[in-house]
Formats: structure tokens, C-alpha cells, sequence
């Protein structure tokens, strides 16, 4: 081989590097043209759900500004009413990057004024980038009062206590009036925050559902049971049923106003069977003894100042035409023949014992069964006999001292008790179509 052979390749073999070379960055050109590709459309699709994150941040601002006005009534600032529609739009909404956002409300039935038909919520939420994109997300929702019976038996700042034993079960008594079938979605809850005692205590009671307290847990016997359909026959107290987030809302008593009519006393019958507008009645004490009856033939709602006590062989009846919201200042003695409820719906007696007296005496001492619901949260509350309860209980403490039976009715979780100052709030929303 000559010395110029060896120096310089051949023509074939410099071509063949220089193809080489080409193929090579070819490669490299098409791998990063991919690779900024991906980086493009990972930011367009970053900033894309960043963008619908804010809407729906947006909406739920529109919500939260909805639910204001609603509670406090006041449609003034910036809201546009047409008939029984009420409409919003705010703007200039600021976000990083210079992207700002709006959010257009509409709440139909604004005032509930159209019967039957509820305050529906639109809110949709939009951002717009600083090259013009927009995005918009649309949220729906039903806006009712706040429920207010979300427990079998609740104690608001005291003690749960079961003494001797009983059972507590749920169902509906829209479709169950007679718990035939009863369920596991009952629930025990405490709100005590004390840590030296169990602020559940249930000595050989068996509850088909929940136990909530914030720290200690319950108490029980060998005999006692907490479970669901699915806990084994031989656990106990089933750990996936016991909860420390017991939830329990406390909110005002809300009498009527308006004039109301003196009740008569001893044996009477009140109210008007049909009426929309329940019928006012108001008392400074009511005793009923003897075999005195009190029937309630329609709706009422009954103000008492003073006691209202029941004995012997006395009873308050509704009638299957009647309903009874009572308002009460002072002790409640139910003992005789107690309040007959002849609709077998809890709704259809609310007692609101509203006193925080430390000397009030709240208890119920019958055997008669009892259809409704009480709610004292300032107050403690003693049952005695071993009663059929259906409905829900709401005090500041809780004891039974015989053998309950406890059937809480689940509809009252949809229930509003217009006794009862509850804000509204929002339920059942959904994501829809933007307009």
C-alpha cells in the first residue's frame, strides 16, 4: 500500500461517513423535534387542567356567594331579579401569569315562592389565558335548608348512656312506617370532649349502625354489640363501625310569629284537617291528667312559656290529619299515655325544648310509643321505661335507664323543620354543559 493510501480515503468511504453522519443527525433532529412535541403538549395540557381547576374554583366561589344571599336574603349587591330568577356575573378575577377569571350565576325559585319546585344553582366559571383561551366549567345544584337529624341519638356536649340495655336500628318510614325491616345506618354520636369517661356508654345494647365520639370511644358490656350486615356473628363491637368525628349541628329555636290563639285547656281539639298554614296556639303551662286528651286535627304549632307535663292516664293524639311543632320553655314531663302519634311519621312531631335553665327537667316516662323527634340541645334528656322510640333524639346529654327500642327513621336526613333556624346549604351537585 502506498503512503497516499494510507493518508486519505478512499471517495466510497468519505461518502459513507458522510451519510453516516447525516442518518445520525437526522435521528437527533426527529428525537428533538418529538421531545419538544411532548414538552408542548404537556404544557398545553397542564395549563389546560390548571385552567379548569380555576374554573371550578370559580364555580364554587359562585356557590359560596349564592349560599350568602340566600341566608342572609339580601339580593342587592349586583344581583339582577327577573320574576322568581335571580343572575349574577363577576368579573376581573385575577390568577398567576396574568389569566384572569369570571363566574356567571342563576338561582331559580330565588324566594321559594314557586311551590313544589326547588332553588336550583347554576355557576359557571371562566378563565382566559394571556394568548385569548378560554375555559369554562359549569357547575349544578340543588340549594335547600340545612337537615338537621343526621343521628339516631345525639348527645351535643354530654354522654350517650345506654344503662340496662336496647337496641337501635334505622328505616324509612316512608316505606317502613312499622321498621319491619330495619337497617344499620343508625348512628350514636357524643360530642363530649371529656377524656375520664366514655362518653358512649352501652351496657349490653345492640346497635345496628355507628358509634361517633371525638376521643374515648364507647364503654360496653360482654353483651353489647355494634355491627353491620356484613360484621362476623362473633365480633362485637365491629372497628370499621366505631368513628371519632361525630357530627352533630346545633342551631336556634324558631318560633312563628304572628297571633296566636289561647289554648284551651283539659280535653280540646285543635287545628283544621287540610290546612297549608299551621294553626298558632300558645300556653303558659299545659297538664294534662286524668284521661284528658288533647287531639291535633291539622297543623300546629303550639308556644309553650312554661311546663308542659302529662299524666295518668292523659295523652296528646294526632290525628292522621294532624301535625305538631311544640316550642317550650320549660320542663317536659311526658309520662300517662304520652303523645300519640297516628300518622307514624316522626316529621309530624317535633318537640323543640329551647330552655338552658340548669333546674329544667326534661324526661319521658311511658310506655306508649313515641313517633317523632326532640331536640334540646341546651337541655338533658331522661327516658325512663322501656319505650319504642321512631324518629331521632337531639340533647345536651342523653340517658335511658330501662330497655329502649330505637328505631331511627333515615328519611329525617332529608327533612327541614321550619322550627328550626337552619342556613341553607348545598346538596346534589353536578358538573354540566356549559351554556
Amino acid at each position: 500500500m502506498s503512503p497516499a493510501a494510507t493518508r486519505f480515503p478512499r471517495a466510497s468511504e468519505r461518502g459513507s461517513a458522510l451519510l453516516a453522519s447525516l442518518c445520525f443527525a437526522a435521528v437527533l433532529v426527529i428525537a428533538l423535534g418529538s421531545y419538544i412535541t411532548v414538552c408542548y403538549r404537556s404544557l398545553q395540557m397542564s395549563t389546560r387542567n390548571l385552567s379548569s381547576a380555576q374554573c371550578v374554583e370559580l364555580a364554587e366561589l359562585g356557590l359560596e356567594e349564592t349560599l350568602w344571599a340566600l341566608n342572609k336574603n339580601d339580593w342587592s349587591n349586583g344581583w339582577s331579579v327577573i320574576g322568581t330568577t335571580a343572575a349574577k356575573t363577576i368579573n376581573g378575577l385575577a390568577f398567576n401569569h396574568g389569566a384572569v377569571g369570571s363566574v356567571s350565576l342563576t338561582v331559580t325559585n330565588f324566594d321559594g315562592s314557586l311551590a313544589g319546585v326547588v332553588r336550583e344553582v347554576t355557576a359557571t366559571g371562566v378563565t382566559t389565558q394571556t394568548d385569548g383561551t378560554t375555559s369554562r366549567r359549569t357547575l349544578t345544584t340543588h340549594s335547600t335548608k340545612a337537615p338537621l337529624f343526621f343521628n339516631a341519638v345525639a348527645a351535643t356536649t354530654g354522654r350517650v348512656r345506654l344503662r340496662v340495655a336496647g337496641t337501635v336500628d334505622s328505616y324509612d318510614a316512608r316505606t317502613d312506617p312499622d321498621a319491619a325491616t330495619p337497617g344499620y345506618s343508625a348512628v350514636i354520636a357524643s360530642g363530649s370532649t371529656s377524656t375520664s369517661a366514655a362518653t358512649v356508654q352501652l351496657t349490653n345494647a345492640q346497635i345496628r349502625g355507628y358509634v361517633a365520639t371525638l376521643s374515648t370511644g364507647p364503654s360496653y358490656s360482654t353483651g353489647a354489640r355494634v355491627y353491620g350486615p356484613t360484621t362476623p356473628g362473633t365480633t362485637k363491637i365491629d372497628g370499621a363501625r366505631l368513628s371519632t368525628s361525630p357530627y352533630q349541628p346545633v342551631f336556634e329555636d324558631n318560633p312563628p310569629g304572628g297571633t296566636a290563639t289561647v289554648l284551651p285547656g283539659g280535653t280540646a281539639t285543635i287545628g283544621t284537617p287540610g290546612d297549608t298554614t299551621p294553626a298558632l296556639y300558645s300556653a303558659t303551662n299545659i297538664s294534662l291528667n286524668g284521661s284528658q286528651v288533647l287531639t291535633i286535627d291539622g297543623p300546629v304549632v303550639l308556644n309553650v312559656t312554661g311546663d308542659l307535663t302529662i299524666s295518668n292516664s292523659a295523652r296528646i293524639r294526632i290525628s292522621l290529619t294532624g301535625s305538631l311543632e311544640i316550642h317550650l320553655a320549660g320542663d317536659l314531663i311526658l309520662n300517662g299515655n304520652g303523645i300519640q302519634n297516628l300518622t307514624k311519621l316522626p316529621k309530624n312531631l317535633l318537640i323543640i325544648a329551647k330552655a338552658d335553665n340548669f333546674y329544667d327537667t326534661l324526661g319521658m316516662a311511658t310506655n306508649a310509643v313515641f313517633h317523632g323527634v326532640i331536640y334540646t340541645p341546651n337541655n338533658s334528656l331522661t327516658i325512663t321505661n322501656s319505650q319504642t322510640i321512631y324518629g331521632a333524639i337531639v340533647a345536651k346529654s342523653v340517658t335511658f335507664s330501662a330497655s329502649p327500642t330505637i328505631h331511627y327513621d333515615v328519611s329525617l336526613r332529608d327533612e327541614v323543620f321550619a322550627g328550626i333556624a337552619t342556613p341553607f346549604a348545598i346538596s346534589r351537585w353536578r358538573e354540566t354543559p356549559a351554556p
